[in-house]
């Protein structure tokens, strides 16, 4: 199976497969039929199409323009909405909206701790419901290439080794968390952490809700 990498930021996974917490979103959109999904840190629309065909009505949100990834699907598949944003931007992005759950796979480590905290607050009155999110961890694979690890939170945001980036097309800082150091966050800016767990790759996730 080949996955494509764009713009630095890892491969995208989603393109190719939905994993367990990607499962959990798909299962939550059959329950809860025509609900509002926000897709933070989309990239190519693997999983935005996904929600959209199992019925939510989703906007999806990126820094890097998948534009015309996304007017792909939307000939086949209708519910999409794609956005270019910085996440940090979200209040602007989306104003005067809220949304039934949000999405944020694999993206919020490429945020310093203090942005992503501002974030997580920021979304926090978007949402009505659940936030299902994951951050790559400080025990993965791409841990044992991170050099500052060591250091405290806060101010734990720099590249992966030479090695780290081949292996991981993950070009820019990163702030990698430890199972406690992400639910601290998340309980940090107002989440309810209602189950968190670490897959057999050391990706931390979390299903959180208001």
């Amino acid at each position: 199976m080949t996955y494509q990498s764009f713009d630095g930021h890892g491969v995208d996974v989603a393109i190719k497969r939905a994993d367990d917490l990607d499962r959990k979103v798909l299962e939550y959109i059959t329950a809860h039929p025509d609900c509002l999904v926000l897709d933070l840190g989309s990239g190519a629309g693997g999983q935005s199409a996904r929600m959209a065909v199992a019925g939510a009505q989703v906007t999806a949100i990126d820094q890097y323009d998948f534009s015309e990834q996304f007017a792909k699907y939307e000939q086949s598949v209708d519910r999409l909405d794609f956005k270019q944003g910085d996440l940090q931007h979200i209040t602007v992005l989306v104003p005067d909206i809220t949304f039934d759950l949000a999405l944020c796979q694999r993206t919020i480590h490429y945020l310093p701790y203090n942005a992503a905290l501002t974030f997580l607050v920021e979304l926090l009155p978007i949402v009505k419901d659940k936030l299902y999110i994951s951050v790559t961890g400080s025990g993965s694979l791409v841990g044992d290439t991170y050099p500052c690890a060591a250091q405290a939170v806060p101010g734990r945001f720099c590249e992966l080794s030479d090695l780290g980036k081949e292996m991981f097309s993950i070009n820019g800082p990163v702030c990698l968390y430890s199972e406690i150091e992400f639910r601290q966050l998340l309980e940090s800016a107002g989440w309810t952490v209602d189950q968190c767990w670490v897959s057999a790759f050391g990706n931390i996730k979390a299903v959180c809700s208001k």
